[in-house]
């Protein structure tokens, strides 16, 4: 292949996992997020009960003697009691300790035709299903473990739909696997998936298979990549 084909595929490929990545990173809702029904929200209205004068005042003073919601008079904002210190000043609680953040990694092999033709549809969607692969989100496919992605397969050419009601007259040059890390998998066990899913997809398909450098996937680069993976598995802590 060609330094410019090469080149566009690259960049199609690049594209195709930009937009999985973000889109997955939208879907996570902050940990302490929760529907507006279950945050106590009511709507707004004449406090108290209907047909019963003061009932409003009488249901104030009643939440104040609940638990202190209000100030010294009844009135005011809202407030927490807290138990005094030492020194007779209420004690602020002591914040939990912010979790470290864990650095992503993108994982990405290239599975290109050897001749630099192209391979067809049913051909790559026969080797996908061989290889256990499911059909999913984003209209690629998936290795999956317990519901979620350890890695993906999309074509190389944006926007990387594989789609099989789609695969009579269809063709690319090849495809691209990648994984987003951490994942639902111990890294070591997922790169080592991914690796051999990829070579059995090439020899499925008369193709090679390059690492994201365009470079053929040796056995030497193949441990260098898994030296990467150990490298940043240590960094943030996680075990292999």
């Amino acid at each position: 292949m060609s330094v410019l084909q090469w080149a566009l595929l690259i960049v199609g490929a690049a594209a195709v996992i930009a937009v999985y990545v973000i889109s997955r990173r939208s879907n996570r809702l902050p940990k302490d997020w929760e529907p507006p029904s279950a945050r106590g929200n009511v709507p707004r209205g004449v406090p108290g009960l209907p047909g019963k004068p003061g009932s409003d005042q009488m249901d104030m003073f009643a939440q104040g003697s609940r638990g202190g919601e209000f100030d010294e008079f009844g009135v005011g904002k809202p407030r927490k009691r807290a138990e005094p210190g030492l020194f007779g000043e209420a004690e602020e609680p002591a914040a939990a300790p912010a979790a470290p953040k864990v650095e992503e990694k993108i994982v990405t092999l290239l599975i290109a035709e050897r001749e630099g033709t192209a391979i067809f549809g049913p051909k790559i969607h026969l080797a996908l299903q061989a290889q256990g692969l499911a059909f999913g989100e984003h209209r690629i496919y998936h290795r999956q473990q317990g519901g979620k992605t350890v890695f993906s397969v999309a074509s190389l050419v944006k926007p990387g739909l594989l789609d099989p009601a789609e695969q009579q007259g269809f063709s690319t040059p090849g495809l691209t696997v990648f994984m987003l890390l951490p994942g639902p998998a111990k890294p070591g066990a997922a790169l080592q998936d991914m690796i051999s899913t990829a070579q059995s997809l090439a020899n499925a398909l008369n193709a090679e298979v390059f690492d994201a450098s365009r470079q053929p996937l040796t056995p030497d680069n193949a441990r260098t990549l898994k030296a990467d993976v150990g490298a940043w598995a240590q960094r943030n802590g996680i075990a292999l």
